[in-house]
């Protein structure tokens, strides 16, 4: 009789085990899951503060630095993993959102009067997954972002009230 009860509480300490080690296994995947959509979005996130950071440096500071833009420590800092600085794309637009200038090149007096509008878009951006590769897939490809926003001084100032000019813009 103590035999059959010490052999059904085993069999039960058993199924405890089994139950404990599957439910948990869940658990951790959906855990996993969670904190690398988490950082997906994040990655998203931070690929559109890139693109507005990009966009608005485009807009005070000189035209002729804006393939100095990329590769600026304040973008850098924001960027996601796996960022490239060939990615982003600074380009000047007219009122009809054609593209007057891509930062390449010299420009011309009526060019750089024409622009209204300054595109940064990031382009060729692949988000690697770390936690779950064999659930998610290696790697997704990325739309790209964009971030247009009115040009403003392009870095020409205005003289101050004693006819000073105030110094360029830290865009190097």
């Amino acid at each position: 009789m103590i035999t059959a009860a010490k052999d059904k509480t085993s069999r039960q300490n058993g199924m405890a085990i089994i139950e404990f080690t599957v439910v948990s296994a869940v658990l951790l995947i959906v855990l996993f899951g969670i904190i690398e959509i988490a950082r997906f979005v994040f990655s998203l996130q931070m690929l559109n503060e890139v693109t507005r950071r990009g966009a608005r440096l485009a807009t005070v500071c000189y035209v002729d630095q804006a393939t100095k833009i990329p590769d600026l420590t304040s973008i850098k800092a924001l960027a996601p993993y796996g960022y490239e600085k060939e990615m982003l794309k600074i380009d000047y637009l007219d009122d009809e959102g054609n593209v007057l200038y891509s930062g390449t090149g010299t420009i011309s007096n009526d060019t750089f009067l024409d622009i209204r509008f300054v595109r940064a878009r990031i382009v060729n951006y692949s988000y690697a997954f770390s936690l779950l590769k064999s659930i998610l897939g290696d790697s997704i490809s990325m739309p790209s972002f964009e971030t247009i926003l009115p040009s403003e001084s392009l870095g020409i100032y205005r003289p101050l009230g004693d006819d000073s000019v105030p110094t360029r813009p830290n865009c190097e």
